[in-house]
């Protein structure tokens, strides 16, 4: 395959990532702001109802993303199949923010749970089939990662943003509930135009083959197949690493290393240099491949997450390179799990000819949002289990094992994936050997049946 034969047209590529800015936008704030919003004074719920509330949301995505997905994949209408979902979505999304980011004012733990469960519905609806659609914009192992990389890098982008609206306004002497609803329309206004580019903008591939498949083969291809199976696990030991040190990123900057004013700064430090270094993961994901790139992130934390420790109390210029260092790979897991979902999905299609990217992205959503959501209840659970409470004044013992948690966790998780993607099965000769089978089953005269692939290149070797 030549190098440029499969690489999509800058235009189709600005419209496909752009929406990545808008929903990060959203994302962040969800893991850093508004639990330690609605857990403050201002709102009123306790810090372990807070963290409950918000691990039992994610939670009910069990249902949801699936459902999503399985929709996108079956949706057949003259626009496509992504498209309508992404359209449909898009107001669901927006009335939800609205209502979470803005309570105006002391609420129950009822409202904060239902009204996260429409904005994780209408997020569902978005997210699901924007993933399988970039997944679907070219077959070629290389170019995925390009796309989702360029994505990975609008999406810190948009956290970038994010981070600098609420810090304006602090600065400026502003409320905190202000600076959530500044985040809110800071979100809404960038998605709208986003959406409408995307839907404008974005050609959907032809659908030649099924777009579903019976159960049965379904659950067989999902419990049978290591790639999917580690992919999987790696994303949620990834998400939940990412949201735990996310939910006490501002309790560590406050208490442990003695720097509240500068806690924006230091996390638009962590995510600038995320994004600038998204291409070098792209340039070793080409020449290493994909799984060993991940795990290459994976060892570059263990690595940098000690030197927190060396940070004197109330140094910014310390912390400074520190944050620069340990940011470096920020975004590689994220960009390099979805590139590796769609490889996956050649081989969902190559066992089972069916053309269902949407299910498989279901579950890499599902295992992120279960990461994240629990993430934050198992953070806050143990911090105060621990004896730490942001409300009061903590001894210098309950601040040391906060410290040494938030460093702890995330080495020992990335431990932890390093192990399980060792032998990882689907590299770029084995995805090219299935895209040859896919594009056989696509050029073939429809099946009376459900055919079962007999080749060996999907069938029993991932």
């Amino acid at each position: 395959m030549a190098p440029n034969a499969t690489r999509i047209p800058p235009l189709q590529l600005i419209a496909y990532v752009l929406p990545g800015a808008p929903l990060a936008a959203l994302g962040l704030p969800i893991v850093v702001h508004l639990p330690q919003f609605y857990a403050s004074a201002e709102i009123g719920l306790s810090l372990a109802v807070t963290g409950l509330v918000f691990s039992l949301c994610r939670i009910a995505d069990v249902f949801i993303d699936p459902t999503m997905g399985y929709v996108s994949d079956r949706l057949a209408t003259r626009w496509g199949r992504r498209r309508p979902m992404v359209v449909a979505g898009t107001p669901v999304l927006l009335f939800g923010i609205w209502m979470v980011f803005v309570p105006g004012g002391p609420v129950a733990p009822l409202y904060l749970g239902f009204w996260l469960f429409v904005m994780y519905v209408g997020w569902s609806m978005v997210t699901i089939p924007l993933l399988s659609w970039g997944a679907e914009l070219s077959p070629d192992y290389h170019e995925r990662s390009r796309i989702y990389g360029w994505n990975q890098v609008s999406i810190i982008a948009g956290m970038v943003g994010v981070l600098v609206v609420p810090a304006v306004l602090e600065n400026l002497g502003y409320p905190r509930a202000l600076q959530i609803l500044a985040m809110a329309v800071f979100a809404i206004v960038l998605l709208l135009p986003a959406v409408a580019l995307c839907a404008g903008a974005l050609p959907e591939p032809e659908v030649r083959l099924r777009s579903h498949a019976a159960l049965a083969p379904t659950l067989r291809f999902l419990s049978r197949n290591r790639a999917f199976r580690r992919v999987i696990a790696v994303d949620l030991v990834a998400s939940t690493s990412a949201g735990a040190v996310g939910a006490m990123f501002f309790f560590f900057a406050r208490f442990a290393l003695g720097l509240p004013h500068w806690a924006g700064t230091l996390l638009l430090t962590y995510f600038v240099s995320g994004c600038l270094f998204i291409p070098f993961w792209i340039a070793l994901s080409r020449r290493i491949g994909k799984h060993r790139a991940l795990m290459a992130s994976f060892a570059f934390t263990v690595a940098t997450m000690p030197l927190y420790l060396l940070i004197p109390r109330g140094d910014l210029f310390a912390a400074l390179p520190v944050f620069v260092l340990s940011g470096m790979n920020y975004g590689a897991p994220q960009f390099l799990l979805r590139s590796m979902m769609a490889d996956i999905a050649d081989a969902d299609t190559a066992e089972n000819g069916a053309e269902r990217a949407g299910l498989m992205y279901s579950f890499l959503a599902l295992t992120e949002k279960f990461g994240f959501g629990w993430s934050v209840g198992i953070a806050f659970v143990l911090l105060a289990w621990l004896g730490f409470d942001p409300k009061t004044a903590n001894p210098p013992e309950a601040i040391a094992h906060m410290r040494a948690f938030y460093i702890a966790l995330p080495c020992v998780l990335c431990f932890v994936n390093f192990f399980i993607l060792r032998g990882y099965p689907l590299d770029e000769a084995r995805q090219r050997a299935l895209r040859l089978e896919v594009e056989r089953r696509r050029a073939a005269p429809p099946p009376a049946k459900a055919e079962i692939c007999t080749t060996g290149i999907a069938k029993g070797t991932l």
